[in-house]
């Protein structure tokens, strides 16, 4: 069948699988090439027809490829290499991505020659799946085990602490990191029972009694506890898992039963005394337990409340706006309007500070720049990475500014500043070096220009192997306990959702460098932020705006500011009346829509409306206390109370 490739049916089947085929000679020349390798390799049949495989794909030579493919000629065996355990093809996807595959290697005979087929399947997607899956379970396993109401310690067979949940805290009064590395000896009373019991327990010994111990708080303090043993072993290593409950409690009540009892017999005003100062300490801790329930309470009343205030400020914004534009102009009136909207923006401000308060406010992507930022970062890095560590700043004036989110580019260098510290356990020196790029597309990347910023260690570095996987969620190469492998994970995340990359180079012994590609601060951006025209260019083209909001006086605010505007308005008052105008194919350029309705919230309409009509551009106006936070980052944000202004930008970016 292979003598008939030129056929154009066969060729047709050929390159119609969902498939890699390729068609090598006995010297390893290229006889037959499919459409789907021309597509992930970027290289057309025409030319690689008659090369040999080894000159396409050199590094090829260095795995069990050229072998399998001798057996198959002189033996006349099948073969499977998988991703898992070879080194394969540099294949990519539509984006640049590399695609994890299998091959499978056959024999094949005709009449004229002997041929060998390769055959590569994608697995991208079943080992994404699979990976996945992994980090839930993981995920499930950690948040099981932090909710846990006891303290839990994994020591080594030196009695080292390796890892501690999140109960130590409130258990032990130690924070995460401060046990980590330290004998467990800090946290027992000098000749206590454990140190003998570990000694000659092992993994080969179960037991279920508790053992009493008296341990050590933070504080110095001594208390009561009940620690039950867990052996287990590990790459070739044995942990034991310790259990602390806090029995100190229960203890002191045992020990005030007892006391009372004596007293009882020596005074009946002691006891009375005892059962007060008891009471006190109940009273006390009821006031706290108290203190913080309402606190919690005034967290979510405040975010409530800013949200209804802001649909108020919207009306009241808007309609001063519009007011102010229809008025003639007379000082007098001009300066009253002028006073009421200043009022109601210190009003937006003020929910501006009552959703911070609650910790619902959202991040918001800033003018940011590097020659500021950076230096002003450098005493905090020097304290968080210790002295044996040497940190220099190179930002030269040339260097661009970005818009990013400040909080998290900050979090991604103090992320990189500690993984260079853990890197170098005996000192060195880390660089933080910015430099403007051009152009993006040689890594992917398809806006220009850029900003590199690049975190430099001299420290131990990273293998091959190590590198391959350093920005998988979860990966460390660190001791249990002493990292989450979610910093680089988390870098990455932050760079590709600010619409750039993240790039590692590094070898062992010679230290590690990582580049963050952020995009560079179009020119203007900053006069853009103030200088917007309260309405639309004449110019700009009049929308037929489909708006939904439950609340009828925001609503109508709303409308007239879009009249305003020169648009055309069609009202809703709920997400189904929406949905019921868009079905009588009313035509529509834009929707505008609250988030906070009944029944159907505005996101839910949104996603309905998506899935209906694509294209059709979606504004989510919303006081950005409520919108969970997986919500589509497609949608056009529009933060209440909003002005003409705001509408009227929000608007533009939607119909772009």
């Amino acid at each position: 069948m292979l003598d008939n490739l030129s056929d154009p049916v066969f060729s047709l089947v050929f390159d119609t699988v969902d498939i890699g085929l390729v068609v090598v000679d006995i010297d390893g020349c290229v006889f037959g090439w499919n459409a789907w390798m021309a597509r992930v390799t970027r290289r057309p049949s025409q030319e690689v027809i008659g090369k040999s495989l080894y000159d396409i794909f050199p590094d090829v030579r260095n795995t069990r490829l050229p072998g399998v493919i001798e057996d198959a000629f002189q033996v006349g065996s099948s073969s499977i290499l998988t991703h898992t355990l070879n080194a394969l093809l540099p294949l990519q996807g539509e984006g640049g991505e590399p695609i994890l595959h299998n091959i499978v290697v056959r024999p094949v005979f005709s009449e004229r020659a002997n041929y060998c087929l390769l055959q590569i399947t994608d697995v991208t997607v079943a080992v994404t799946r699979e990976r996945v899956l992994r980090e839930r379970q993981n995920a499930r396993y950690h948040a099981i085990v932090d909710s846990a109401p006891d303290a839990i310690i994994t020591i080594d067979d030196n009695r080292v602490i390796q890892w501690v949940n999140g109960a130590v805290d409130h258990v032990l009064g130690y924070g995460h990191a401060e046990l980590l590395g330290k004998p467990l000896d800090i946290l027992l009373q000098t000749g206590n029972q454990l140190a003998s019991v570990l000694a000659k327990s092992s993994v080969d010994e179960k037991s279920d009694a508790a053992i009493s111990v008296i341990g050590r708080y933070k504080n110095g303090k001594f208390g009561n506890f009940e620690i039950s043993l867990g052996h287990w072993r590990a790459d070739q290593r044995d942990f034991v898992t310790t259990i602390w409950r806090d029995v100190t409690e229960r203890a002191a009540a045992d020990a005030a039963l007892r006391d009372a009892r004596d007293a009882l017999q020596r005074s009946h005003d002691e006891l009375e005394s005892r059962v007060e100062e008891r009471t006190r300490e109940r009273e006390i801790a009821l006031r706290q337990l108290h203190e913080s329930q309402k606190m919690e309470s005034i967290g979510q009343l405040t975010g409530g409340v800013a949200h209804d205030f802001n649909n108020l400020l919207a009306v009241i914004l808007g309609s001063l706006s519009l007011l102010k534009k229809a008025v003639p102009e007379e000082p007098r009136i001009s300066r009253l309007l002028d006073r009421a909207i200043q009022g109601a923006e210190r009003g937006a401000t003020l929910t501006t500070r009552l959703l911070a308060f609650a910790r619902r406010q959202e991040l918001k992507v800033e003018f940011v720049t590097l020659q500021r930022l950076i230096p002003e970062m450098l005493d905090f890095l020097r304290h968080s990475v210790g002295p044996n560590i040497e940190i220099r700043a190179e930002v030269s004036p040339e260097v661009g500014a970005i818009e990013v989110d400040a909080n998290q580019l900050e979090l991604a260098l103090i992320n990189l500043a500690v993984n260079a510290r853990d890197a170098m356990p005996q000192g060195g020196s880390l660089t933080i070096a910015c430099h403007n790029e051009a152009s993006g597309k040689s890594i992917g990347l398809s806006r220009d220009p850029f900003v590199c910023i690049t975190v430099t260690d001299t420290g131990e570095g990273m293998s091959e192997a190590t590198l391959a996987r350093a920005q998988e969620p979860f990966f460390t190469t660190k001791g249990i306990g002493k990292g989450t492998g979610l910093g680089l994970s988390m870098v990455h995340g932050f760079t590709a959702q600010s619409g750039g990359t993240m790039r590692i180079k590094s070898q062992p012994g010679k230290g590690t460098s990582v580049t963050i590609w952020l995009p560079q601060a179009k020119e203007g951006s900053r006069v853009a932020e103030v200088d917007i025209p309260l309405a639309q260019p004449k110019e700009a083209r009049s929308l037929r705006v489909l708006l939904v909001d439950d609340d009828i006086l925001v609503s109508m605010g709303a409308a007239d500011m879009l009249l305003d505007l020169g648009h055309s308005v069609t009202e809703a008052q709920s997400g189904l009346q929406a949905l019921k105008l868009l079905e009588s194919d009313a035509p529509f350029d834009v929707v505008v829509t609250d988030y906070a309705m009944p029944g159907m919230n505005g996101f839910e309409l949104a996603q309905r409306i998506k899935a209906r009509n694509p294209k059709l551009p979606i504004i989510l106006a919303t006081g950005y206390a409520e919108l969970p936070p997986e919500r589509s980052i497609e949608f056009v944000h529009l933060s209440k109370p909003y002005t003409s202004k705001d509408l009227a930008a929000a608007l533009e970016k939607a119909a772009t």
